[in-house]
């Protein structure tokens, strides 16, 4: 603790005397410090990076009259608090005004009148003013991204601290228009700070001899897999297979990620209901099942909220690329799970992959930013890694009879906030096809397909199991539990195919027609009653398998 205060004091020391790059470091130090003393106050994890960003101009503004410079931290706090305080009373409604001639006129106006104010505080504060002729080089350069409106706008209100309504007296403005400009010059100055740290990280990258482009090309195998309505699946597929994995297949997959086994749901049967699952969770379980390590970042609604989130990542996804194994990735291009095949730093981009699109360009700023409240999510494929078959075998098993009863919770937490699954989303279904009110004929059509898909292969998963002589290798007494489940999920398989005929893609009968709507609801009650009886076979297979695992341990241990 004293030995971080020392290094702090040492860096004000020299921001004071006009140290730019101390001031940089200082920022770096404490910039999530400040943004978690702005959430506090806003309660809004975007709000408060606004904050922040106002915060670190008022910062650059007044570290020439810190007299204390041992004091910074508390110094700090209090001007964030003051800065998301200010935010609060400042409100957000405002509406935008065009602008009419005669801008540079205004801008000139303006630039005058900081000026004055300036040149009043360097007389005042001389330290000020040589912070001022080197730090503020830096936020220069951040707002020649600006437009002159709103250059002038941000220095006029963020820098020289005017109000928004003498602002707008100033410039010849509305507060509406100032306001609206200062949310967009936040917008791009946001932006700007992502394509600087991607510019810093592809400069050391280069000093390093790292190389500059690469592209998996096997990983456009994954147009063979484009019929798969699970993407998750069918790209985690294609990393296996270019990394020497060839002999797993898509039903594989589905098996070991519990893909196969799962229903999910939301209340109204909507498009989002088979997203809406622990990523995370599935993807680690579904790698270790076969036989492999994976580094995750991100995960089912998290956000990248700063530069350093998506940094972190960098060195594990160029390190993949560079071995020749690509990387699956949520929302590369459009809403589904898609993959990075490739980079090339000159152009500071990615070569992206999904069901729509091959070798898409995407700028290294904006993965997991390509839209606004984008989900971030990558997975990068590791090593190779050896696992007790028994137990993964019997997890995956109990864990599909939880799933199936609708449990929703694995190791005390919650899958999902908003999902429905198992017996739960069947009794959803059937619920709204009786009351004719499942009002979304895609995602009706949809979730149909998804769900006749993954039950056609966790009938495949189980009837390769024992076709192959795996599961009577593994545990023979086992055997007939698995094989009344798998009969099950072919029934399953049949109703939702059924189902999914009433309601093909992209649109089929309406589901709230009485005809289709009570044929779906009946052929539904038969697929869950099949689909509870199999969580019941498995759930006694997968208790038979530990069983016989921890006999077989004990016979080993005995006989040593």
């Amino acid at each position: 603790m004293i030995e971080e205060q020392r290094v702090d004091r040492d860096l004000v020391e020299k921001a004071r005397s006009g140290d730019a790059e101390s001031f940089g470091e200082l920022v770096r130090r404490h910039r999530s410090l400040m943004l978690g003393w702005a959430d506090r106050v806003v309660r809004n994890r975007t709000k408060a990076e606004d904050v922040v960003q106002d915060a670190l101009l008022q910062t650059l503004k007044k570290i020439g009259s810190l007299d204390q410079p041992d004091k910074f931290v508390p110094w700090l706090r209090t001007l964030v608090r003051n800065q998301a305080l200010m935010s609060i009373r400042g409100g957000s409604s405002k509406r935008e005004v065009a602008f009419g001639d005669g801008w540079g006129d205004k801008e000139n106006e303006a630039e005058r009148e900081i000026g004055r104010r300036r040149s009043k505080d360097d007389v005042d504060d001389p330290q000020r003013a040589a912070i001022g002729r080197a730090a503020v080089v830096d936020v220069r350069k951040l707002l020649k991204r600006l437009s002159e409106r709103e250059r002038a706008v941000i220095e006029a209100h963020l820098i020289a601290g005017m109000p928004v309504q003498e602002v707008a007296r100033m410039l010849d403005m509305t507060s509406g228009a100032v306001y609206t400009n200062v949310s967009r010059a936040r917008k791009k100055l946001s932006e700007a700070r992502y394509e600087d740290e991607i510019e810093r990280y592809v400069s050391a990258r280069r000093k390093a001899g790292k190389p500059t482009v690469r592209l998996v090309e096997r990983a456009r195998d994954c147009h063979r897999f484009a019929g798969a309505y699970n993407t998750m699946a069918s790209m985690m597929l294609v990393t296996l297979a270019t990394s020497g994995h060839r002999n797993v297949s898509l039903t594989d997959v589905m098996g070991a990620t519990g893909h196969a086994f799962r229903i999910q749901v939301t209340a109204d049967i909507g498009l989002s209901g088979p997203y809406a699952y622990d990523w995370k969770e599935t993807m680690r379980e579904g790698y270790r099942r076969l036989g492999y390590s994976v580094s995750l970042f991100g995960g089912a609604g998290a956000l990248i909220e700063h530069p350093d989130d998506l940094i972190d990542a960098l060195d594990d996804l160029f390190d993949s690329l560079e071995k020749g194994v690509p990387i699956v990735a949520w929302n590369v291009n459009n809403a589904e799970f898609g993959m990075i095949a490739g980079f090339d730093d000159d152009k500071r981009s990615w070569a992206v992959t999904d069901t729509s699109a091959a070798d898409k360009k995407l700028a290294y700023s904006r993965l997991g930013r390509l839209r606004e409240d984008t989900e971030w999510f990558a997975a990068v494929p590791g090593r190779r890694i050896d696992a007790d078959r028994a137990d993964l075998l019997s997890s995956l098993f109990a864990q599909t009879a939880r799933h199936t009863r609708g449990v929703g919770r694995e190791d005390g937490k919650l899958q999902s906030s908003y999902s429905l699954e198992g017996e739960t989303a069947y009794r959803t279904w059937i619920r709204l096809l009786d009351r004719q009110s499942l009002r979304d004929p895609l995602g009706a059509a949809y979730n149909a397909a998804v769900l006749y898909e993954a039950r056609k292969h966790a009938t495949a998963y189980l009837r390769g199991m024992l076709e192959s002589g795996y599961l009577s290798a593994l545990c023979p007494s086992a055997v007939p539990a698995v094989t009344h489940a798998q009969r099950q999920y072919a029934r399953v398989a049949a109703c939702w195919e059924a189902v999914a005929k009433l309601f093909p893609l992209p649109y089929g009968a309406d589901p709230t027609a009485p005809g289709p709507a009570d044929r779906a609801a009946r052929l539904l009650e038969r697929a869950c009653e099949a689909e509870l009886a199999a969580a019941d076979a498995l759930e006694e297979a997968a208790g038979l398998i530990s069983g016989n695992r921890n006999r077989a341990k004990r016979n080993f241990y005995k006989n040593k």
